[in-house]
């Protein structure tokens, strides 16, 4: 099994990784860093940098309070303001412990208290039953999200296009900003419903179609690579929710971009959407409680779907019928498919190991052997020191595996460090470590992801703490000539499969 120990030399203290070329890793000062004087294989990436003051942050309704006077008014209409604003609960606490001297009758106190009573009782069995519904909103999304510290991170979420060279950052005020290179217009996609956002994906073969999962539902947005518009209205946006279906913590489309699935950790159900006629499947098992992530193999025959406890599924896409799995403890935290959709790798939130699972060529049936029917620790994160008193390992917050199925990237839930694996996938998967990479001092990792169409090698994108952006090109010459054919290459947003029907696609549903 691999493990931590291997890597090679930690750079010096106040320097900053910047890439691997031809296998040796490169650094330099963080005051004088520049990647381009080792590769020019990201010389026309953009340059990003979320700052606080580049944020429209958006003030909140306790805190609009605070620039109105107090009034006087009745009892009544307190409860109502109370009810109509913070919901029933709240206002039973104001009738139970009114805080501002108010007089309340005792009978209304009685009955609002053995009210809240029974509320907590119901909401104790509910959540014996269903675990996944102790937690709501912001807290939930940061319990199963797979960038590390959700709520205080300058960038929540990176997308990059399959197909070109167009990545999409959604900030900590809820804009998603579309960055490409060789033009200065940053298109910024948002309205006031589109909050809590927590993940993104572009259509496969559209330029222009993006759903961002929030806690509203999934607004897939239509961005004109042509116009000139920074600011898109909502009629650029199609909206899709469903009663109990947020926050939407995952969204995948299928490889051909025909249909986009959608889950959320507070529901059991999954919606698989034809976006263009707004029409959906739901596929709802009982056990594990809500789905936190959803991702689709590349090759279209499975799909991972993840809960807010042990248990995990597989679904073959062909008759949409699940393999239930388990974990020891805890739930899936990330996971990824190997380039050819044989192989999974998953991490769980309580225990420093990477798993691996091998599936067959046939849809939803596994190898035969009892072996493979049994989830193979295959690599050891157990927190080591690196360097004096720098640390890396523990418990995974985020898997990443580059397109070519060369490279995976690992981000931990407390070290500091993004640990690079090689990996090798030949008749079992050989993983050994390659390189650390380590930002400025103070930094943490807050989110991770590979470009999709990088034609050198690999290139990791990791955003940081402070709101920097860093590309982490891992450069090998001899795939240069390899170059993925759609590179650069203007995609027409009118090129997605808009005919094909969501019932053929289901029809042995």
């Amino acid at each position: 099994m691999c493990s931590l120990h291997g890597f090679p030399a930690f750079p010096p203290v106040g320097h900053i990784s910047l890439c691997e070329v031809e296998g040796r890793v490169h650094s330099m000062h963080a005051e004088q860093a520049d990647v381009l004087l080792f590769t020019n294989a990201v010389a026309s990436h953009p340059r990003i940098t979320i700052t606080r003051d580049l944020l429209h942050s958006s003030v909140c309704r306790e805190d609009s309070r605070r620039i109105f006077l107090p009034v006087s008014e009745t009892l009544f209409k307190k409860l109502t303001n109370v009810w109509y604003e913070q919901g029933l609960v709240e206002a039973l606490h104001v009738t139970a412990e009114p805080q501002d001297g108010r007089e309340v009758p005792v009978v209304l106190q009685v009955i609002a208290a053995y009210m809240l009573r029974v509320i907590s009782g119901m909401n104790y069995i509910r959540n014996s039953f269903h675990p996944h519904l102790r937690e709501s909103g912001d807290k939930l999304i940061a319990a199963v999200s797979q960038t590390r510290a959700w709520p205080i991170s300058p960038v929540r979420c990176l997308a990059w296009h399959p197909h070109c060279t167009k990545l999409a950052v959604a900030a900590w005020d809820d804009s998603v900003r579309v960055y490409s290179p060789g033009t200065s217009i940053t298109p910024i996609l948002k309205c006031k419903s589109q909050r809590a956002v927590s993940c993104m994906a572009w259509r496969p073969f559209s330029a222009s179609q993006l759903a961002v999962g929030c806690e509203e539902g999934v607004f897939v947005w239509h961005v004109d690579p042509n116009s000139v518009v920074t600011r898109p209205s909502m009629s650029c946006a199609t909206v899709l929710k469903r009663p109990h279906h947020s926050p939407v913590t995952s969204v995948t489309w299928n490889p051909q971009g025909d249909v986009l699935l959608t889950a959320s950790a507070a529901d059991t159900a999954m919606y698989v959407w034809d976006v263009a006629m707004e029409k959906f499947v739901t596929l709802r098992r009982v056990g594990g409680g809500g789905v936190s992530l959803v991702t689709w193999s590349p090759d279209g025959s499975k799909v991972f779907a993840a809960t807010t406890g042990i248990i995990f599924r597989v679904w073959g896409t062909s008759q949409w019928l699940p393999e239930r799995w388990t974990v020891v403890s805890g739930h899936v935290q990330a996971a990824c498919w190997s380039p050819c959709g044989s192989v999974l790798l998953f991490a769980t939130s309580e225990e420093p190991l990477i798993y691996s699972l091998t599936f067959s060529k046939v849809d939803t049936a596994f190898q035969g052997d009892n072996t493979s029917k049994t989830a193979l620790p295959i690599v050891d994160l157990t927190e080591v020191e690196v360097n004096e008193g720098e640390r890396v390992g523990g418990v995974v917050v985020s898997l990443m595996w580059d397109t070519r199925g060369q490279h995976l990237a690992v981000m931990f839930k407390k070290t500091d460090l993004v640990a690079i694996f090689l990996t090798e996938l030949h008749a079992l998967l050989q993983v050994s470590p390659c390189c650390l990479v380590q930002g400025v001092s103070g930094e943490i990792p807050n989110c991770i992801s590979f470009q999709q169409n990088f034609g050198d090698g690999a290139c990791l994108t990791i955003a940081w703490s402070s709101g920097r952006v860093q590309y982490f090109p891992l450069v090998h010459s001899d795939l240069k000539s390899e170059r993925n054919i759609f590179q650069e290459t203007a995609i027409s947003p009118d090129c997605s499969l808009q005919n094909i029907s969501l019932a053929s696609t289901f029809r042995t549903m």
